[in-house]
């Protein structure tokens, strides 16, 4: 952001580098596990044990109120996901709508944390009453800070998000009227040696800009 220097120590990057990938995911067979809805809906989701991706899933029946409609992840997938940088977070989403499509834009997936928010575009909306499957790349490309209209973020400032996930929200509402939306499968799935590679470049110019700071002293 402008104006903002994001301070972040080498050790703490080699702290990073360090955490054990831990994969948190969330298929509801056996219920909502403490997911929730924000937006035209507030409160819990409704929960299924029937007609996911396999198995069981949860949805969300628009009330057409005009805002945009998020799934909002519980506490499991909150914290420092550090460890997670570089690596993949999954889902599988469905919509159902009568009639023919009136999509519009917005916010995919949100992520909140260290003060900073970030924000994805997927490539293409879901499929009418089908699944479609989504990778989003835990890494600066293609997200935005703030908005869809914001700048790409550092790698600073990503790594900033991730070590202190205070939110993740997955927008559950694509067409304007009538239609609900339909989640399952949401995976944060680590690679170490991903993470490793760019926490350690991350690492080695914080590193080189602390030495340029020191000699011109």
């Amino acid at each position: 952001m402008k104006g903002t220097t994001l301070r972040i120590s080498l050790p703490a990057f080699l702290f990073a580098a360090s955490l054990p990938a831990l994969a948190v995911t969330s298929t509801f067979d056996t219920d909502a596990e403490g997911w929730s809805a924000q937006g035209d809906i507030e409160g819990p989701l409704t929960w299924s044990a029937t007609g996911g991706n396999p198995g069981g899933n949860v949805f969300i029946d628009d009330l057409t109120t005009g805002g945009v409609t998020y799934f909002v992840a519980p506490s499991l997938f909150l914290g420092n996901f550090a460890g997670a940088l570089g690596s993949q977070l999954t889902f599988d989403l469905m919509q159902r709508y009568p009639g023919g499509p009136n999509q519009f834009d917005a916010e995919d997936v949100i992520l909140s944390g260290g003060g900073l928010t970030v924000v994805y575009d997927t490539a293409n909306n879901p499929v009418n009453n089908g699944w479609t499957s989504y990778s989003v790349p835990l890494s600066p490309t293609g997200w935005r800070l703030g908005s869809l209209s914001g700048a790409t973020p550092t790698d600073a400032q990503f790594l900033a998000v991730l070590s202190n996930l205070s939110a993740l929200k997955i927008r559950a509402e694509y067409q304007t009227g009538a239609d609900v939306g339909y989640l399952d499968n949401v995976a944060l799935v680590p690679e170490p040696a991903a993470a490793l590679m760019l926490l350690s470049g991350i690492g080695c110019v914080a590193f080189a800009a602390r030495r340029r700071q020191r000699a011109a002293v």
